[in-house]
């Protein structure tokens, strides 16, 4: 509920640590804390941009001197924004009934009076990142060039605006095919891009992913879209509060949309991609992989 709370008032990762941490006896270094081995090697898969240990499933291997007051004031902040959401219903929750359950206040504050120093660890530890959004898109790329393709690598750990980076894929692809007429080239990047959420009353579904996808497939409406694809995929196969890992931008995908009647630009406006994709048979749909490095942006030119 609190991570809920916390995402939806569009609070940042270490912002979301900083509470995790204190309500957890795992994360923030518990688990470091209560390992008596002598020595510990923790292997990591990352799924956050830079590969900072401390934040990485909230660091349980990784000690940090945040406090419960620290904590409880990023909840007091996130509280105060949720009030002031131009969205009548979030407004009237907020108002009516904590969102945060009254235990996690009472043992923040209980902390925060009490100043307790956590126990220092015992153990040596050695945090080693086996796996991470530079490792998916080397992987990428590698495959890339067995089926042909001259590969040119957007960097892995690329952040931005979800509807910039569609716009960027469909720019890039524009321009290789001027540059390059009938070379097959294939552009990868990676990382986690954010949504911006627009105020509305409309119904919505989507994620950061179909976003990508339906900002470039909105750039290249009146384009000549032969030869050219571009997808944009989360690595765990999950996408926002779908059952999409992503979403593709394609000739066919625009050409259904064109048959429906649907103007992706509008969808676009209230962050609607899944409704879009959906009704145009380009969501990206595998199953959850289990495995998070981030996501993947893959634009193909032909």
């Amino acid at each position: 509920m609190v991570t809920r709370h916390l995402s939806r008032s569009g609070a940042a990762i270490h912002e979301l640590n900083a509470v995790r941490k204190r309500l957890s006896r795992i994360k923030g270094g518990g688990l470091l804390r209560a390992a008596r081995a002598g020595s510990m090697i923790a292997l990591i898969i990352s799924d956050v941009i830079g590969d900072p240990l401390d934040v990485i499933a909230s660091g349980p291997t990784v000690c940090d001197d945040g406090t419960a007051v620290d904590a409880l004031a990023v909840l007091e902040r996130s509280v105060a924004t949720l009030k002031r959401i131009p969205n009548g219903k979030a407004a009237r929750e907020t108002n009516s009934s904590s969102l945060i359950p009254t235990s996690v206040w009472n043992v923040l504050r209980a902390n925060s009076e009490q100043r307790a120093e956590r126990e220092p660890p015992r153990v040596n530890c050695r945090n080693v990142i086996i796996g991470n959004n530079q490792t998916a898109l080397n992987a990428a790329m590698s495959h890339a060039r067995t089926l042909g393709f001259e590969v040119r690598s957007l960097g892995a750990g690329r952040g931005g605006l979800a509807c910039e980076v569609g716009i960027e894929l469909a720019e890039l692809c524009l321009a290789a095919r001027r540059e390059s007429p009938g070379q097959p080239i294939c552009l990868i990047g990676g990382g986690e891009p954010v949504v911006q959420l627009v105020p509305t009353e409309q119904p919505r579904v989507g994620g950061r992913n179909q976003e990508v996808a339906l900002a470039a497939i909105c750039r290249l409406w009146n384009e000549d879209l032969q030869g050219i694809a571009i997808l944009s995929g989360g690595t765990d196969g999950e996408d926002g509060p779908t059952d999409a890992a992503g979403a593709v931008c394609d000739s066919a995908v625009r050409e259904k949309a064109r048959q429906r009647g649907l103007d992706p630009a509008a969808f676009l406006a209230i962050n609607d991609s899944y409704t879009f994709f959906d009704q145009t048979n380009g969501l990206l749909r595998t199953g959850p992989t289990h495995t998070n490095v981030m996501d993947l942006q893959v634009a193909v030119v032909h």
